[in-house]
């Protein structure tokens, strides 16, 4: 129904992008995720929305979540591990980080370990 924007009544707004989402997903989103949880069930502005800005992350990585926030899935690869691990730490999503955390160290070789270091470190 999410994909065929069937009764979508709120968009979370993502860098340049957005996603469609149903509202009833937030009690969902308020279970896996501290951070919408505090969002959507407490007095913020945020809870009477019908868009929401999450503008610290790109439309790309916005996607993957919203996916994996419905399904429990998510495709991690070298080139989208970082951004969600960020991600996932912003919105409190422990076990998703923990998930990125340890495909991050089974990518480590040598072309990539001072990177991965300097990544770790920030």
């Amino acid at each position: 129904m999410r994909e065929a924007e069937e009764f979508v009544d709120i968009t979370l707004l993502f860098g340049e992008g957005h996603v469609k989402c149903h509202k009833v997903i937030f009690m969902i989103l308020a279970g896996r995720s501290d951070y919408f949880h505090r969002m959507f069930l407490t007095s913020m502005v945020e809870s009477a929305l019908n868009e929401v800005p999450i503008e610290e992350i790109s439309a790309s990585t916005g996607v993957l979540l919203v996916d994996y926030l419905y399904t429990g899935r998510i495709k991690l690869t070298t080139r989208n591990a970082q951004d969600l691990l960020v991600a996932s730490e912003m919105l409190l999503l422990g076990a998703l980080k923990q998930n990125i955390e340890e495909f991050l160290c089974e990518q480590i070789e040598s072309s990539n370990c001072i990177s991965l270091l300097n990544f770790a470190r920030m």
